[in-house]
């Protein structure tokens, strides 16, 4: 048995969400003492300070507990004991402090957020004193900075706060003439409750053994755009019921791998934004604590991975959003133009006041086109044209966009440029501002035309050519497939690195090869840009040492001179990305390589708290420290790295649905860590089956199924592109896949 060590990222800080409310507290569960802390909606801080006190001094924590992704509950005694002695950590009840007995309280404090609410529960207990009287007071503030306003301490806008008494509560107003916000906040039991000196407080008076239940309620009011008491249950609602619908996996109990996958879909559900129009709510914010929003490519990412586990439900609300999004016209502070996908909409006050264009910024090429390809997925797992339909013409403008304004110079590949002043400076998957150097480690300006974003476009090609099939546009759809083969001809031809055996991580201004050896070749192993016979090369140079680094392929050589491991793209490792690679070798026939690296993604779970690896953690290599390191502030959980695992374990199934066709082909490959597997309520089109999976002595793997309701087939076969398979192959497995059955 690997015993493994427990990291947890942003040690300083703990979090609790639900839809488009945060609520971020220090280790002693108050807002106020770090920069990021408060409670938050829409990404405005509506509380900044949040402080429990009795008689003026604050209980001692001795325990938080994360209960669920929108729960966070602290365990408390007061008063502390002053000096130890008497075994442990000293004895109660061996003095007093304002008249209590040291210890004589206990309290139970519940952080419960809601979409548009923070509702907080205490329970207090005394102990040993026949009578304890003491004053409970919650010292709060608010003003109403936005996400980054405050993890960064710098503000952007400010206005005065009014803070008027209401009966048992308080009133927070924000003075800006253009941000109509407020914060309600109302107490519930003990005595009356007034409001003083910043601080809502309570006589409270008990006997031994006696206790008392207290709730604080903290409502957001956005006047432009509020939701109420019923809102927040119709959300939460929905969210329940998407959670009810999910497959689950189920595996021995030595396999923490079920544990892991079923936390990775509770996470990527409780980060449903919420918001908007109803068919949207269910699209995922990128990552808590610092990008409860929608970011297009995070949210398509994570919406076709997870697809197998909830039928297509997150990608499906996040082609509503997104679309509802796209571009109209031309316009360089946000970046947008006619056909483009959103890279990110956020609703914090500095987006909301035109100070940043992000409320609707434009600036990723991977947006767009992977709006196509989560339309596919979508399709391949719900066989419903009505979702073809929704999305069609948004689908046909972006083609439009890559043709007219993508391809600026018209040589056939995508290239980017910002436009905006506070854009990014690249748009392609790395997209910080250092993200692409040259093999000596040196920049490069743009344009760029990147390798993964030619294979993106490869893929959208090919999957708007099927669906023109659907659609019944069958000349479109045979010219559609003639365009991805003409660009993966060029492709091949221009961006192949003999000497290396790699595909360059791009084309510079010059139209020459970025010769920088990174994970970007990798992804465009899974969208299939890449000729067959380059593949086993390209496969090799990416195991090397210098790239995988045991826990992951990093984004960057740590032979070239840029290297570090805990930078953003410069030798980080990115779980995601990983995931998507993981998928391509898979499809190519890579199997062993598909199954270390699997093992490598489940491994670095296993290391962080929940299974929930960082949005990128460090590329040092894993004999080389006990665990990796996370990026400074990554958030965690990131939805597109809790997407992972579907991906995974369809990956490790070798799932590939056609639901139009009420049809699931698998090819289970489980590796010794994983004997037996089972998935319940997997859903493919109209039908939902059980299956379960097991392997035997010899490494040969099986499948039965165990319940069906609807029409599905369920074909034994290889992936249709393997190079590992032959025709006999094939025959061999459709054999077994009968005598299974």
């Amino acid at each position: 048995m690997i015993l493994f060590p427990t990291a947890h990222n942003r040690p300083e800080i703990r979090y609790a969400w639900r839809g488009p409310a945060v609520l971020v507290v220090d280790n002693r569960g108050r807002a106020g003492t770090e920069p990021l802390s408060g409670f938050f909606f829409r990404e405005t801080r509506y509380l900044r300070t949040l402080r429990l006190e009795i008689d003026g001094d604050e209980p001692f924590p001795c325990s938080v507990a994360e209960t669920a992704p929108h729960e966070l509950v602290f365990d408390y005694i007061h008063p502390p004991v002053e000096s130890s002695g008497g075994g442990g950590s000293g004895s109660g009840g061996s003095g007093r402090r304002h008249g209590i007995l040291f210890r004589g309280l206990d309290l139970d404090l519940r952080f419960r957020v809601h979409p548009s609410s923070l509702e907080i529960v205490l329970r207090i207990t005394s102990r040993w004193d026949e009578r304890a009287d003491f004053e409970l007071g919650w010292e709060l503030g608010a003003d109403f900075a936005g996400t980054s306003e405050a993890q960064a301490g710098e503000r952007q806008q400010e206005a005065p706060v009014n803070a008027s008494p209401q009966p048992d509560g308080v009133r927070f107003r924000y003075e800006h003439e253009r941000l109509p916000l407020e914060t309600d906040v109302t107490a519930e039991g003990g005595g009356a409750w007034t409001w003083a000196d910043g601080r809502l407080s309570t006589r409270l008076s008990l006997g031994r053994q006696e206790g008392v239940e207290l709730r604080l309620r903290v409502r957001a009011v956005d006047s432009e755009d509020p939701i109420d008491a019923d809102g927040e249950r119709r959300r939460e609602a929905r969210l329940d019921e998407w959670q009810r619908g999910a497959t689950r996996l189920f595996a021995p109990a030595e396999t923490p791998l079920a544990e892991i996958t079923n936390a990775g879909m509770r996470d990527l559900g409780s980060l449903a934004l919420l918001d908007g129009g109803e068919d949207e709510w269910m699209t995922p914010a990128a990552g808590m604590p610092l990008y409860p929003a929608a970011f297009g490519r995070d949210v398509l990412t994570a919406g076709w991975q997870a697809a197998a586990f909830d039928g297509g439900d997150l990608v499906r609300a996040s082609l509503a959003r997104l679309r509802r999004l796209q571009g109209t016209a031309t316009d360089e502070w946000r970046d947008e133009q006619p056909g483009r996908i959103i890279q990110q909409a956020r609703r914090d006050p500095t987006a909301r006041l035109g100070i940043t264009p992000f409320d609707r910024y434009y600036g990723d090429y991977a947006s767009p086109l992977m709006f196509i390809i989560g339309l596919g997925q979508l399709y391949a797992w719900s066989g419903d044209r009505r979702d073809v339909e929704a999305n069609w013409d948004a689908a046909r403008r972006i083609l439009d966009w890559a043709r007219e304004h993508g391809d600026a110079d018209g040589d056939g590949y995508l290239e980017y440029r910002t436009r905006s002043p506070q854009g990014p400076r690249h748009q392609g998957w790395k997209d910080s501002d250092n993200a692409v150097v040259r093999a000596d480690g040196s920049q490069v300006e743009p344009p760029v035309a990147p390798c993964e974003i030619q294979g993106y476009y490869h893929a959208a090609l090919q999957f708007m050519a099927v669906l023109s099939l659907v659609m019944g546009e069958r000349r479109s759809a045979l010219d559609l497939w003639r365009q991805a083969g003409d660009l993966k001809t060029r492709f091949n031809r221009d961006f192949w690195m003999e000497e290396e055996g790699c595909i360059a991580l791009g084309l510079d201004p010059d139209k020459q090869r970025i010769d920088a050896v990174t994970s970007n070749a990798a992804q465009c192993i899974t969208t299939g840009i890449v000729d067959d016979d380059k593949l086993p090369r390209l496969v090799r140079r990416l195991f090397q040492p210098d790239l995988f680094s045991g826990w992951g392929i990093r984004t960057l050589s740590t032979e070239n001179p840029s290297y570090q491991p805990l930078s953003y793209h410069l030798g980080s490792v990115w779980a995601v990305e990983n995931g998507t690679i993981l998928f391509g070798l898979r499809r190519f026939g890579f199997d062993d390589r598909a199954l270390e690296l699997a093992r490598a993604l489940y491994d670095l779970a296993r290391i962080w708290e929940g299974g929930r690896t960082p949005e990128c953690v460090g590329g040092y290599a894993r004999g080389e420290r006990p665990h990796p390191g996370a990026y400074p502030r990554a958030n965690a959980p990131q939805a597109w790295n809790q997407s992972v695992w579907p991906i995974l374990v369809q990956t490790l199934l070798g799932m590939r649905p056609v639901a139009a066709l009420e049809l699931l082909a698998i090819e289970p490959l489980l590796p010794p860590w994983l004997p037996e597997i089972t998935l319940r309520k997997l859903r493919v089109g109209g039908a939902t089956v059980s299956l379960r999976f097991w392997r035997d002595a010899d490494g040969t793997s099986h499948h039965e199924v165990l319940e069906q309701q609807g029409t599905l087939r369920i074909v034994r076969n290889p992936p249709l592109d393997s190079l590992t398979v032959g025709l006999w192959d094939r025959l061999g497995e459709l054999t077994r896949g009968i005598l299974d059955g």
